[in-house]
């Protein structure tokens, strides 16, 4: 249907998701001041080591729940004293609702999910980042377009329309190759889509033109018969992805997240130097293809810990959120940043200038 003023048609989708983009949803106008669960509950192993518990709120098919996974298996929570109990969430507002009413103690948030629910939360907010999990300088992918805007992308001006799932990154994403393009980001049509499924099944219908895709889900685009028509280096597209509790819980448990970061450093090197044997129990657990798993773990660059980088790539997708109206007053994200357990955890990787 078509909007009112500056024309921008959303198709309205059911189907459901079975995971969601690698950008993930950031929403949401309210947010407790909870504390955060209680991890002071302690158990012991089987080889009689105390553990502390920490729950852990995955965000379904990121890399932060595969490293816990394969970490878990492998003993090295275990070696730091840490046992994970995890709730899984299909999208990023769920993950940050669970924070912030204490279901879970900590989850990952991509970019604009975190400066989006600060941005919306500002005067209630409780949330803090406290480290990277990967600051991605997309290394494959970018904007696809169905075959016959290949050659002449200006001719995307007013097609069919864009791929994206409205209140996320995408939006964010979009705009890049719209501007890169030169066509004026306000006059495109917008498909709204709720899953990489769904994506694809628009492509394969003839119902959109183009969409940013990475890793896996650029494949299947092409397998559609959609061509890579710029590459995400050469639109400059990054994707941030952040670890977050709340103030309180991170004041309590400083020792335990810093443990919680090691052990999760670890466990990602862990994966990265064992990636076949990793994908096969992956696949085996979680159902992902060895292949698709190893794509989508290849186009990480992790980072855990805090760069400077990282840092200012908040502040940057912030300016952008805010001056397109995602949250109506303009605010610092650094005093939402505390990298005190990261400096403890692993300090040789902490670059942030506070």
């Amino acid at each position: 249907m078509k909007a009112i003023g500056k024309i921008k048609k959303y198709l309205s989708l059911s189907i459901i998701a079975t995971f969601l983009v690698l950008s993930l949803a950031g929403c949401g106008n309210s947010d407790p001041k909870s504390g955060g669960s209680s991890s002071n509950n302690t158990t012991s192993s089987d080889s009689g080591k105390e553990l502390r518990t920490i729950h852990v709120g995955y965000m379904t098919g990121q890399p932060d729940q595969y490293a816990g996974y394969i970490g878990t298996k492998q003993g090295i929570f275990e070696k730091y004293g840490i046992k994970i109990e995890s709730s899984e969430y299909a999208a990023g507002i769920n993950t940050v609702d669970a924070i912030a009413t204490g279901t879970a103690d900590i989850g990952l948030l991509a970019d604009f999910a975190a400066v989006n629910r600060i941005g919306n939360t500002l005067d209630a907010t409780n949330l803090v980042i406290f480290s990277e999990l990967a600051l991605v300088e997309a290394n494959n992918g970018g904007l696809y377009v169905a075959p016959e805007f290949a050659n002449d992308l200006k001719s995307l001006d007013g097609s069919k329309g864009w791929i994206t799932q409205i209140g996320t990154v995408s939006e964010y994403y979009n705009w890049q190759s719209q501007t890169y393009i030169g066509i004026d980001p306000d006059k495109q049509n917008i498909v709204q889509t709720d899953s990489n499924q769904t994506s694809l099944a628009l492509a394969q219908q003839g119902n959109a033109s183009a969409a940013i895709a990475t890793g896996a889900n650029g494949r299947r685009f092409e397998e559609q018969g959609w061509v890579l028509a710029v590459s995400n280096k050469d639109l400059g597209i990054k994707t941030g992805t952040y670890l977050v509790t709340t103030r309180e819980f991170l004041e309590t448990n400083n020792d335990l997240v810093a443990d919680y970061i090691r052990a999760l450093d670890e466990s990602i090197k862990y994966i990265s130097a064992n990636k076949d044997a990793s994908a096969v129990e992956l696949e085996a657990k979680f159902g992902v293809l060895k292949d698709d798993f190893i794509i989508s773990w290849d186009s990480y660059n992790f980072e855990v810990g805090f760069t400077e980088e990282g840092a200012t790539h908040l502040e940057q997708v912030g300016k952008w959120a805010f001056e397109h109206g995602k949250y109506s007053k303009e605010y610092d994200i650094r005093k939402f940043i505390d990298t005190s357990a990261a400096e403890k955890a692993v300090p040789n990787q902490v670059t942030y200038n506070k």
